[in-house]
């Protein structure tokens, strides 16, 4: 698809945006950018595929940013790096298993059950945001899974599941945004694997331009993230998570 000087700036805000969202709280990338894209005339098979190559290369430069600027912790002997490859273990499996029934799966009724999920899930965060939770390994397994699985088939929902599951399961905001980063980048690339194999064709032309306003947001979210004080922090994470599932819900209902 060939597009014009004004489209290519759009694209640019939009990504710098939806970037800057996912670098700071977490979430909002897919969320924002596929619809978004969609008004502007292209269609889902060029938004996905390049949505998960940007998402890939962004969510790597996040995660060193976040830790660089010590939002988390990625020493090998740390507890964030062994959540962090848990996540990437199942961001493949559920990533990849996901992208091989994306094409047989009514994306009416994917959209409508990561909406209900991202939804409620920001409920249970604000309504423990005073309770320390304490941290399980079983519920990290099993929110990387799921989370995957949603990014998989939708190109979306897996920022608001992934980080809100992480402070549910007893980690600090800042960690969970950071740790979301790095596997969403593991659950992006495999999934687009998947596409290259699947669909062999895929129109690149959107990626330079979301690559560009992607990446100027970063230095900015990371330096925001480490300001923030963590309560506010979590309920601005809480916030935007009820937001994107009732936008979800809302455009398809």
């Amino acid at each position: 698809m060939e597009f014009s000087i004004s489209v290519l700036i759009l694209i640019i805000i939009v990504s710098f945006i939806a970037q800057f969202l996912n670098t700071a709280f977490g979430e909002g990338f897919g969320t924002i950018v596929v619809p978004s894209f969609i008004l502007l005339g292209f269609n889902p098979i060029e938004i996905v595929p390049s949505l998960l190559f940007v998402q890939t290369f962004t969510g790597v430069i996040s995660a060193i940013f976040h830790h660089r600027h010590g939002n988390v912790d990625f020493s090998i002997d740390g507890k964030s790096f062994k959540v962090a490859l848990i996540l990437t273990f199942f961001s493949i499996i559920g990533g990849g298993s996901a992208a091989l029934l994306a094409v047989n799966v009514s994306q009416f009724f994917v959209k409508v059950y990561v909406g209900l999920i991202a939804f409620l899930m920001g409920i249970l965060v604000l309504v423990f945001k005073e309770r320390k939770m304490e941290f399980s390994w079983l519920k990290i397994n099993f929110m990387g899974f799921f989370a995957s699985f949603n990014k998989g088939i939708s190109g979306g929902g897996y920022g608001p599941i992934i980080t809100s599951g992480q402070i549910l399961s007893g980690l600090d905001s800042k960690s969970s945004v950071s740790i979301s980063s790095f596997t969403e980048a593991m659950t992006c690339l495999m999934a687009l694997l998947v596409y290259l194999l699947r669909v062999k064709i895929i129109d690149f032309m959107p990626v330079l331009p979301m690559l560009f306003g992607s990446l100027l947001s970063i230095p900015l979210a990371v330096r925001m993230v480490k300001r923030s004080n963590e309560k506010k922090h979590v309920v601005a994470i809480g916030v935007i998570t009820i937001s994107l599932g009732l936008a979800t819900l809302i455009k398809i209902l």
